[in-house]
């Protein structure tokens, strides 16, 4: 009997540690906040050649004065989200992210001979959007994927801004650093956002690369 009751005694304490140390599953209606830092990838924006009319009495071909190259490089940034659980795996949020890139230029091929050179300019970049983001089975480590659609807005230095319309989707981890009503927790996503334009000399699409970490506090 006295061996009975150690065994059920071990089986309360240990349920009670695992339910005070075991990961809490979001209520829905809770809400939670966020932020954190970005990392946005680069692409190629675009090569396009300087021409100037020639004098008739020399041809009809353009005279190219010189060629651009350009390209966007990876810029950091930073990253907030608020928004609520609707179930108690789906969240819903609104987003907004913060990043300066630049925008390299490189300048080759000078009519008059000049040695190749780059040109930079800062681009700062603004995005504003939602997302939806479904979590599986919750453990030590929660994953998750994502989706979501933004409003995108790049100021280039000393030029037109630049608008477009955006769609993202990829997913990540999540994990508890603290317990209880209102935990602490840290969360890392990693997507792939497409883009109707961007800052540079083309007006093609792009798909941006981008990762991001950060906490978040559940309340």
């Amino acid at each position: 009997m006295t061996r009975l009751r150690r065994c059920a005694a071990a089986a309360a304490t240990s349920a009670i540690v695992l339910s005070v140390l075991a990961p809490r599953v979001a209520d829905a209606q809770s809400f939670e906040f966020g932020g954190g830092f970005t990392v946005t990838g680069g692409y190629s924006a675009g090569s396009t050649a300087a021409n100037e009319t020639r004098n008739p009495s020399t041809g009809s071909a353009p005279l190219t004065l010189f060629q651009t190259d350009s390209r966007l490089l990876s810029a950091p940034g930073v990253s907030v989200h608020a928004g609520v659980y609707v179930t108690r795996r789906v969240f819903v949020c609104a987003q907004f992210q913060y990043s300066r890139a630049t925008l390299r230029t490189h300048l080759s091929g000078d009519f008059e001979g000049a040695s190749d050179t780059d040109a930079e300019t800062d681009v700062p970049s603004f995005l504003f959007g939602g997302a939806v983001e479904y979590q599986f089975a919750a453990g030590a480590w929660t994953p998750f994927a994502s989706g979501g659609a933004a409003h995108v807005r790049d100021v280039p230095g000393g030029g037109d801004v630049l608008t477009a319309a955006e769609i993202h989707a990829g997913g990540g981890v999540r994990r508890a650093l603290t317990h209880g009503r209102h935990p602490f927790g840290v969360r890392g996503e990693v997507v792939a956002s497409y883009r109707t334009r961007g800052a540079g000399f083309d007006s093609g699409h792009h798909v941006v690369p981008s990762a991001s970490v950060g906490l978040t506090f559940r309340f």
